[in-house]
């Protein structure tokens, strides 16, 4: 079995940590969302959005493990997600229309990001990372999806 060099191994696990930071914010958006949405589809967007934070909350796990197994610390606080990230925190009062566009346009970004992330992974040939990404656009394309379902 090839070994991958030490410094893609390293280039690996900075995007990855980019990308669990990306994740992380986008958890936490998410939550924001869940508790504090109000409008017409209040219920139905309810439900969603915790299916989607808790679906990402398995996915920073396996995201942070994998890290690890590459032999990196993992980012593991806000601090670091925010310096990471290049998705943004929503602070300020959105309208249910407003916060359904804003999680569609980052999980329309996250998957941008990881079609380049799983190029590069495959290119390497570290299938085990590039299974994991591509398990996460698959979630990120269908959860855009869903949302932009219910946008008129």
């Amino acid at each position: 079995m090839k070994q991958l060099d030490p410094n893609t191994v390293s280039e690996i696990a900075k995007r990855l940590s980019r990308f669990l930071a990306d994740t992380s914010v986008l958890y936490i958006k998410t939550l924001n969302f869940h508790w504090n949405m109000v409008g017409p589809q209040f219920f139905m967007y309810h439900k969603l959005l915790q299916e989607q934070y808790e679906e990402m909350a398995e996915a920073i796990d396996d995201l942070a493990e994998r890290i690890r197994g590459l032999g990196h610390p993992a980012p593991g606080s806000m601090k670091d997600f925010l310096e990471l990230a290049t998705l943004k925190e929503s602070t300020s009062p959105l309208s249910q229309d407003e916060m359904v566009n804003s999680l569609i346009k980052d999980h329309e970004s996250l998957e941008s990001q990881l079609h380049e992330q799983i190029a590069f992974t495959e290119e390497a040939l570290d299938q085990g990372t590039a299974d994991l990404l591509v398990e996460r656009i698959r979630f990120h394309s269908k959860q855009a999806w869903l949302l932009r379902s219910n946008v008129s």
